[in-house]
């Protein structure tokens, strides 16, 4: 059987875990109040009418006792008390009206007993209505709370949103103001370099011809002309490892976008200044109507950069071989004019040309596979770029969200990914 007890909502609790006081209304949750609410109501009904039918029924038992025992009294006085018979009317008279005065007694005690019943009643349900009550401030000042807390945590993530907003704007303002200052700076070292004089590209371009004679023929005599001093760029004198002298090649470089006819005459004289068996012009530009990469031009080799090393080569050749013809045949002129002949026919032009063409093949699959290479390089570190700068990004995301609970990824941004080549 089930025992149902009243408790105080006001009364102070102890949490068994943590030992924290509270009031007993607080751990108490609504669906737990509303369903012990008609609990209540319908036991303080069966618990009224019990006890209004349990005092009826007493208070009928009393009255019913009460006579019974007035009149077997007055039976008794009646029996034993035959000679005053007269005195009996009056004696009983009394005696009814002594026990109704004292049923009317009980009776008003009973009910006074079932006001006091009443007013508990009435107590209990004024103490209920004021826990219904205080519940229900207690939920609107639950929710008022939660709208609160609401408000407080979409104005604190509005805020942050915006300074991320904002370091990003300031972050994606900087890189554009770098990139256009990049750009700008790329532009006028383009601008400079296009606007950069004719002499100091022909220098390079001289240079660069010096340097790969020299790298190319150890033994020969690589001399260069100085600036101001009358003469082609550089004299080239062939010599066999033994040191015996081959000949003279004189070597003028032009980087033009524009023939000038004047370059002819120029190298023919320096030529026979020098003495040199062979003029080469290593130039850009072309005569009208004569088609690169190679090409003997009214007795001088006209050639393009690219090819310059491959022509020396067969110039040197024919050198050498002129020399050691000469050692086997000298003093006859006439197989020296006959070499002489030869190296100014169309025949020899014909197998140099042959072998310059094959060193330009050769050149231009050399240089596909290098452009090949550089292309897949130039691709992979885009990738391994783009990869490093995504985490990177990423990290800085997270801690710029999570403020310093991060510290762990500041290394990251520290990674050595590798420069570009």
């Amino acid at each position: 059987m089930n025992s149902k007890i009243i408790l105080n909502s006001e009364e102070q609790i102890a949490c068994p875990h943590c030992e924290k006081q509270f009031l007993l209304r607080d751990a108490l949750t609504h669906q737990l109040i509303d369903r012990y609410e008609t609990e209540y109501e319908s036991l303080l009904s069966q618990e009224r009418a019990s006890l209004q039918r349990s005092i009826s029924k007493e208070l009928e038992r009393t009255q019913a006792r009460e006579f019974e025992v007035k009149l077997a009294e007055l039976k008794e006085q009646l029996e034993d008390s035959q000679s005053k018979a007269v005195n009996l009317e009056g004696a009983r008279t009394k005696a009814v009206e002594a026990a109704r005065a004292e049923a009317l007694q009980e009776a008003k005690v009973l009910q006074e007993e079932l006001a006091e019943k009443d007013k508990k009643l009435a107590e209990f349900r004024d103490a209920e209505l004021a826990l219904r009550k205080q519940q229900k401030h207690l939920e609107e000042q639950q929710a008022d709370m939660e709208l609160d807390l609401a408000r407080k945590v979409a104005s604190e993530r509005e805020s942050i949103e915006a300074k991320i907003r904002d370091s990003f704007s300031l972050r994606e303002a900087e890189l554009r103001k770098k990139i256009a200052d990049a750009q700008k700076s790329n532009e006028e070292l383009t601008r400079k370099l296009e606007q950069g004089s004719q002499q100091l590209r022909g220098e390079v371009l001289e240079l660069e011809l010096e340097g790969i004679l020299r790298q190319s023929y150890p033994f020969d005599d690589i001399q260069e002309v100085k600036k101001g001093a009358r003469g082609a760029d550089v004299v080239q004198t062939v010599h066999l490892r033994s040191g015996t002298a081959c000949g003279k090649i004189v070597w003028e470089t032009k980087r033009a976008e524009n023939w000038s006819t004047a370059w002819i005459s120029k190298l023919k004289d320096d030529q026979q200044e020098v003495g040199a068996d062979i003029a080469v012009l290593v130039s850009t530009a072309f005569p009208a109507g004569l088609a690169g990469p190679m090409a003997l031009y009214e007795g001088i080799w006209l050639v393009e950069p690219e090819l310059a090393k491959g022509l020396s080569e067969a110039l040197r050749t024919v050198l050498i071989e002129s020399q050691r013809q000469r050692a086997v045949t000298v003093g006859k002129g006439e197989q020296m004019e006959a070499l002489f002949d030869y190296i100014c026919s169309n025949q020899f032009a014909q197998r140099v040309r042959s072998v310059v063409e094959g060193y330009e093949e050769m050149h231009d699959d050399l240089e596909k596979e290098k452009r090949a290479m550089q292309r897949l390089w130039k691709k992979r570190e885009g990738q391994i770029s783009r990869i490093s700068n995504q985490m990177i990004s990423i990290c800085g995301e997270l801690q710029g969200i999570s403020s310093s609970s991060l510290p762990h990824l500041d290394s990251i941004a520290t990674l050595d990914y590798g420069e570009p080549a």
